[in-house]
């Protein structure tokens, strides 16, 4: 359901194409680098489409397409992409503050050291 989603992430689901599901799998603390990435793009590439939107090693992962077309690529919105990606490994999940990686329980996380010592208790 999208309602549990902020507006710019819902934006992002609305977008997700069919046979993905209609979710965003992150966690709250890099929904505004999720708002910020979903504004830019939709400023590139109006009709862009989402087609899967996770966590995956501790950073995000989002694969999309400037346009239903194939064929049509788009440096800078591979680019805004790809900056949005490697923010993620700096910026908690959680709470969005300041972070780096952590392997707890065989589990990638970006977490900052306040998350990162309460998934480790």
């Amino acid at each position: 359901m999208t309602e549990e989603y902020p507006a710019g992430v819902q934006r992002i689901v609305a977008r997700i194409t069919d046979p993905w599901p209609a979710t965003v799998e992150v966690s709250p603390g890099w929904y505004p680098l999720l708002e910020s990435l979903e504004h830019h793009l939709a400023a590139l590439a109006p009709d862009y489409v989402v087609h899967q939107v996770k966590s995956k090693f501790g950073a995000l992962s989002f694969f999309a397409a400037s346009s239903t077309n194939p064929e049509e690529y788009s440096e800078e919105f591979n680019a805004a992409i790809l900056a949005a990606e490697w923010k993620s490994i700096v910026t908690c999940e959680l709470c969005g503050a300041p972070a780096r990686q952590y392997t707890i329980q065989l589990w990638t996380w970006t977490l900052c050291a306040t998350h990162s010592a309460e998934k480790s208790a």
